[in-house]
């Protein structure tokens, strides 16, 4: 038979209970607008019944978040992709800026207004006037051509700094993520609540999915979390990213994983997502790809033009004279996978009439033998075997290679890259510039000029079939398109990304009515708890009272 003891202990669980839902509320009113705070409620249930039939009254069973795990995951998630078309789409809006034109700037215009000026000769070959308009409209398209690749160039150095900055900022989340876990295993260890301390490294583990992509685990001392496929975070120690050098791309950095010896291997190929991931896709891919379409149109516009204003002769009898700078192929690029100790020493112009400006690999089969691979066909273009030193022809070109090499290792070249770059004005007297086809025809004779006009109509094999104005348009188109592209991918994931925060608020975000609601709810059952202890003390009282 319960006694009025026992409904004093009925009536201090009662307000035991209802004060920790007071509490509770109170702490979700005041977290409404903490970022990534998950609504906390009190699961109350009836206390273990007296002598096993008697009610005891009520006890807190528990206090959970209200999370769905699964759309956590999803908004994670969406972070990744989030970062990686954020960084992406805003390069490639600077790189449209660079390559795009007007009808007053731009390749397509320079490369015109230096055809009609070779036009203006053609009328008058002996005019001065012309000619050094001629030279004037070589010098504005020697500098766009620059221009622009500079400007491209330093759109992946600035990628590069930002992946430095990036990794930085990853390293140190990294370790405030093992904190966490070390914090949250000895609370729930001994027995205490750490909703808020697992709430606060789930924002953590958002802000790392901005940057990088990321692979969660759990493990039974926290989380782990995975970054290109090695453990970044497991459970209270925390490695690290570094930036190394890029031994085929330089002078840009690669990213790294640091072992615990202190040293490092690079993991930038497995870094798909995250801003990480997109700085490294606009530098290494899109923007090379942009680079190689200006460089080869530089290329074969020197070549084509040099070659036929040799063959003429200036108003001071003299020929063989270049325009433009000639080219001047940089070195092959080693692999920075390649073990052996081979290196590129030069590439050299040894026959122009067969260059294809087309990209090329040195894959060798072992130290005695290679294989020259055209990577923009993929065709096998020759074989040999290997001597330290001594140049591999193939295609126009002298490429030489000393050292040591490995079964496996890679080297890259072609007669362009760069050469938009290098683009310069080498003729500097107008009395030079070959107009004529003869020493003879000198000074009215405008043949020569005539075939110098010519090129800028002509559809270059070497340029896919197209003339110079057609392909700079397709390269324009190229890059308007990879950034419209971008720009749309951008609109839809920051859409999906507001619509999955919006699925997450609805599921743990606070609501101030119904926070409220509950307010009135657990003052109420407060009050009528208090209540009962009042009446508990009467009927004492009056127990007392009886005895007398």
């Amino acid at each position: 038979m319960a006694g009025i003891s026992h409904i004093f202990n009925i009536a201090r669980s009662g307000i035991q209970a209802h004060q920790q839902g007071l509490a509770t509320t109170a702490h979700n009113i005041s977290n409404i607008n903490t970022k990534g705070f998950s609504r906390q409620e009190v699961v109350l249930v009836n206390a273990r019944p007296a002598e096993g039939v008697i009610g005891s009254g009520v006890q807190v069973g528990q206090i959970r978040q209200k999370v769905d795990t699964f759309l956590e995951n999803k908004l994670t998630a969406e972070h990744e992709d989030l970062g990686f078309i954020t960084s992406k789409y805003a390069l490639l809006v600077q790189a449209d800026g660079i390559v795009g034109e007007t009808d007053h700037s731009g390749l397509s215009h320079s490369v015109t207004e230096l055809f009609n000026a070779l036009r203006d000769v053609t009328t008058n070959p002996e005019s001065q006037i012309q000619r050094t308009v001629l030279l004037a409209k070589g010098e504005a398209l020697s500098l766009e051509f620059v221009t622009q690749a500079q400007a491209l160039s330093q759109i992946r150095l600035d990628a590069d700094q930002e992946i430095f900055r990036h990794v930085e900022t990853v390293n140190g989340l990294a370790i405030r993520l093992a904190s966490f876990n070390d914090a949250i295993f000895t609370s729930e260890s001994s027995g205490r609540n750490a909703l808020d301390l697992r709430d606060q490294r789930a924002v953590l583990i958002n802000e790392l999915a901005e940057l990088v992509d990321v692979e969660q685990i759990q493990l039974a001392d926290g989380i782990g979390i995975n970054v290109g496929g090695q453990l970044l975070v497991a459970g209270n120690h925390a490695n690290a990213l570094s930036t190394i050098p890029d031994a085929d791309n330089p002078p840009l950095k690669d990213v790294a994983f640091v072992r615990s010896d202190g040293s490092t291997f690079a993991i930038s190929s497995k870094l798909t997502g995250g801003k990480i991931g997109g700085l490294l896709q606009v530098r290494d891919v899109d923007i090379v790809s942009f680079q190689d379409r200006v460089d080869r149109m530089a290329a074969v516009l020197i070549h084509e033009f040099n070659q036929t204003h040799q063959a003429g002769f200036g108003l001071d009898g003299t020929t063989n004279n270049l325009f433009f700078s000639a080219l001047t192929p940089e070195a092959p690029v080693a692999s920075d996978m390649n073990s052996g100790s081979a290196a590129g020493t030069s590439v050299t112009i040894a026959n122009s009439s067969l260059l294809t400006f087309q990209d090329y690999e040195v894959q060798f089969s072992s130290a005695a033998a290679y294989s020259i691979v055209n990577t923009t066909t993929g065709s096998t273009v020759t074989t040999g075997s290997y001597t330290s030193g001594v140049a591999i022809n193939f295609d126009g070109l002298d490429v030489v290679i000393t050292g040591i090499p490995a079964a496996g290792d890679v080297f890259t070249l072609s007669a362009q890259k760069g050469a938009a770059q290098r683009f310069g004005l080498v003729l500097t007297d107008t009395d030079k510039i070959a107009a004529s086809s003869t020493a003879l025809g000198v000074p009215g004779n405008n043949v020569n000029a005539l075939a110098l006009v010519n090129l800028h109509t002509t559809r270059q094999s070497t340029l896919g079939n197209l003339t110079f104005n057609d392909y700079q348009t397709i390269t324009i188109g190229n890059v308007g398109s990879a950034t419209r592209e971008a720009e749309l991918l951008f609109n839809t994931t920051t859409l999906e990304f507001e619509q999955l925060q919006g699925l997450r608020e609805s599921v743990s975000g606070v609501s101030l009515d119904e926070e409220l609601t509950n307010l009135l709810s657990f003052q109420r059952s407060f009050e009528a708890s208090a209540r009962m202890i009042t009446v508990a003390d009467e009927l004492l009282q009056t127990v007392l009272n009886m005895g007398r």
